[in-house]
């Protein structure tokens, strides 16, 4: 009796397991989407400013925005696009993302193109003795009654320190046209009345931003300090008249000279008389172009074969110190205003 309820029982059991799987079959399976979310784009790095030289737009390159996830393949693009011109000013780039569901995303940085720096005086006049002339120190023949006499020989114009300095200027202000005369005299005196004399006849007949003066080396003899009050007071005089004509002076140190140099003993008095000029300067509020420290320690490589005029290396290097001394008082810089970037679009 026993086995027979067990037999009926799981036969039962059996039946209504069968029935309950004929009626409800089992549901499909759905497939996974293996790029559930749209593309996320990363900007790339904006490259830093970027100065226009003639105040045109200019064309700026950067790098390629990144992007993750999304359904392949995922374009990218950007506007403006890379390579392109840009105008002076913040200019914001959009890059997208979008993928093959059409899902996008973008994002935003900005290109900064500044102005071309400008000066705020562009007509200079150089005074000064041979060294502001442009002596090439090599061309000098020995005379026992006259000692060393130079023939009026000259760089040409471009090794100058004026005609040198001139092609810096216009190098970097592309937009202006600054100019410097050489207003330099062979054989002249800081001291020598007929100096203060040009100098005022300078400044009247022409129309000047500014003055390079620098004179000095003719007044010192051998170990004669004598000389070097009058040519202080001279160029102190020089100075005035200048500011009297709202043109603004620069005072420049007298270059070394080497020991060994056609003009004897007058190396020794060429701290003596720079120390006044740095005095004569601070006195009276000018600015100071230390053109004896611009040679450095070793400045024999910027002297000429006579030991007293500059070699074009050294020429070049009275350029660089005018250059430096103008661009830091008179540079220009324009005012950008650089916008934040918009905030980060998703979608």
């Amino acid at each position: 009796m026993f086995v027979r309820f067990t037999f009926w029982t799981a036969l039962a059991a059996a039946s209504l397991a069968l029935s309950c799987s004929k009626s409800n079959p089992a549901a499909p399976t759905t497939p996974v989407d293996p790029n559930p979310t749209g593309p996320k784009i990363t900007c790339p790095t904006p490259p830093g400013p970027v100065t226009s030289g003639n105040g045109q737009p200019v064309s700026v390159q950067f790098g390629t925005a990144t992007t993750q996830g999304g359904a392949p393949s995922v374009t990218i693009s950007c506007s403006p696009s890379s390579g392109a011109s840009f105008a002076i000013g913040t200019t914001a780039v959009v890059c997208t993302a979008t993928d093959a569901k059409a899902r996008t995303d973008s994002c935003t940085f900005n290109i900064v193109v500044a102005a071309p720096p400008k000066v705020a005086i562009t007509r200079f006049a150089a005074f000064g003795d041979s060294i502001t002339w442009g002596e090439d120190g090599q061309n000098f023949v020995m005379s026992e009654s006259l000692g060393s006499i130079h023939p009026a020989v000259q760089f040409p114009l471009a090794q100058t320190y004026p005609g040198a300095l001139q092609q810096d200027l216009q190098a970097r202000y592309l937009s202006q046209a600054p100019t410097v005369y050489n207003a330099g005299m062979r054989g002249e005196s800081a001291g020598d009345s007929a100096t203060v004399a040009r100098f005022t006849a300078l400044l009247s007949s022409r129309s000047f931003d500014a003055v390079l003066l620098m004179e000095g080396s003719n007044d010192l003899s051998d170990r004669d300090s004598r000389k070097i009050p009058p040519a202080i007071d001279n160029l102190r005089t020089m100075i005035r008249n200048a500011k009297s004509r709202t043109v603004r002076p620069y005072l420049a140190t007298v270059p070394p000279m080497v020991q060994s140099g056609s003009r004897g003993l007058a190396w020794s008095l060429v701290p003596m008389i720079n120390d006044q000029i740095r005095l004569l300067a601070t006195s009276e509020g000018v600015t100071l172009v230390d053109v004896n420290a611009g040679f450095g320690s070793d400045f024999g490589q910027y002297i000429g074969f006579d030991g007293l005029h500059p070699n074009a290396a050294g020429y070049a290097k009275i350029a660089d110190l005018f250059f430096t001394a103008i661009t830091t008082t008179q540079e220009t810089q324009s005012t950008l205003t650089v916008l934040s970037a918009p905030t980060l679009k998703r979608r």
